[in-house]
């Protein structure tokens, strides 16, 4: 989708969604000179709205909890390629990591 469409969803102004472009909070697709939004970028506005007029989050919380957001997504994405490399090991392999990480688990009382 592009500005227009995305900014009557999500119910921005132009001046708004500039803003959120320019402290990086969003970050659409750019092709041929435009952008293009998708369901993920919807989501991330509807989260800034919430921070922002429903929570009274201020501009640098909102850099805060973005940031923080990216790096928990970024973590999900390294999660399921370790455990998609660790699928793919022999089974004697996959059990000793398994045992490994119930021990630690134990250790931490979890």
């Amino acid at each position: 989708m592009d500005d227009l469409e995305f900014r009557r969803i999500v119910k921005v102004d132009v001046t708004v969604l500039e803003i959120w472009l320019d402290q990086g909070w969003l970050l659409p697709q750019a092709e041929d000179g435009r952008r293009h939004y998708g369901p993920a970028d919807v989501a991330r506005a509807e989260l800034i709205l919430d921070l922002t007029q429903r929570m009274g989050v201020n501009d640098e919380g909102v850099d805060l909890i973005i940031d923080l957001v990216d790096q928990i997504h970024g973590l999900r994405g390294t999660m399921h390629e370790m455990l998609d490399a660790m699928e793919r090991q022999d089974d004697d392999i996959r059990h000793r990591i398994r045992d490994r990480l119930d021990h630690i688990r134990r250790l931490r009382g979890l």
